[in-house]
């Protein structure tokens, strides 16, 4: 018993002086294959941030289209039951609701996750920046899904004059795991989860759309 109360203080010293760290800015904690990784822990949060940059040889229609998603591409992610509603596009904003079911490793469940998704472009740069932000109250819940309440991610896509499209994601979202185990776990998620889209986005489905929300550079 003494062992185990030595141990719970312990963690509990571990947890305070974690929650209370961080610098506020951005660490590049992996460079490799064209992908850069960040981190970032701000004082207060135990969750880290964290961001990932590459650049692909693609149109930015198509880089626009991976990252809003579609029913037509949703396999390509593995969430379940993936459905847009009340979608508004036009050249000057986009604008929809998604819902989706990611099912989770034991004893975790499946996590729902219910999102506005909102962009519109800048009419010099042609930069679209992609908000994504949680909305859990906008529909009724699915029985047997817990709901994610905390999502705010970032797609930054950004063409080049080269005809390269610079891709800047950013996370920031707790999707109710033991959070050591998200902050060991999301780097290597980001790193291999954005080398997979620069794959994805060269398939003909992205390759051919043409949005009217989208111009190119």
């Amino acid at each position: 018993m003494p062992g185990a109360l030595a141990l719970l203080a312990l963690g509990c010293i571990a947890h305070v002086a974690w929650k209370a760290s961080g610098s506020g800015q951005w660490r590049q904690v992996r460079d490799e294959d064209g992908v850069q990784v960040f981190t970032l822990k701000e004082p207060g949060a135990t969750l880290l941030k964290f961001r990932a940059t590459t650049r692909v040889k693609t149109s930015l229609a198509s880089s626009v289209f991976l990252f809003r998603g579609d029913e037509s591409t949703n396999d390509d992610f593995g969430g379940k039951h993936f459905r847009i509603f009340d979608r508004i596009e036009k050249p000057s904003v986009y604008r929809a609701y998604f819902k989706v079911e990611q099912p989770m490793p034991p004893p975790f469940g499946t996590k729902e996750l219910v999102c506005l998704l909102n962009y519109a472009q800048d009419p010099k740069t042609k930069e679209v920046l992609i908000n994504v932000q949680a909305a859990p109250s906008r529909i009724p819940p699915t029985p047997g899904t817990t709901r994610v309440t905390h999502l705010n991610n970032m797609f930054r896509l950004t063409p080049l004059p080269d005809g390269m499209v610079q891709w800047e994601v950013t996370g920031d979202v707790d999707m109710g795991l033991f959070y050591p185990l998200a902050n060991l776990a999301m780097p290597q998620f980001m790193f291999q989860g954005i080398r997979d889209q620069r794959k994805l986005v060269l398939k003909d489905k992205y390759q051919k759309v043409s949005l009217v929300s989208v111009q190119e550079l």
